[in-house]
């Protein structure tokens, strides 16, 4: 049998490994994908594009022109909206679910005749 302070510095051990396991399969800070330290991945005039989609990747190369919300405009189905992040060498998009606001009170009409000084 382990003496005490051996078996704490096991357990250590597995549960780091476990972390460093789980930020691994899961990518790059937790779940969240991007194009940042691609950019050779794209040539000439393109830069990568990024969207995160229901929790999966994707990446395209487009234009340094075109606007980061171009290459994905029809990826994001309602009730998701798409919002991008350019970073001029790249781009990181993701269809996000829209948040739903209830509406505020609304004003009631006025039906007094405006007062005039008496």
């Amino acid at each position: 049998m382990l003496p005490m302070a051996e078996k704490y510095l096991f357990m250590c051990v597995i549960l780091i490994v476990i972390i460093i396991a789980r930020i691994s399969v899961n990518g790059h800070n937790g779940s969240y994908y991007t194009c940042q330290g691609r950019e050779r991945r794209c040539h000439g005039n393109t830069r990568p594009n990024c969207l995160q989609k229901n929790q999966q990747p994707y990446f395209q190369c487009t234009s340094k022109n075109q606007s980061c919300e171009d290459g994905w405009r029809y990826y994001c189905r309602i009730p998701d909206v798409l919002t991008c992040r350019d970073g001029r060498s790249y781009c990181d998009c993701f269809c996000l679910l829209r948040r739903r606001t209830k509406p505020g009170p609304r004003q009631k009409p006025n039906l007094w005749p405006p007062r005039t000084g008496y």
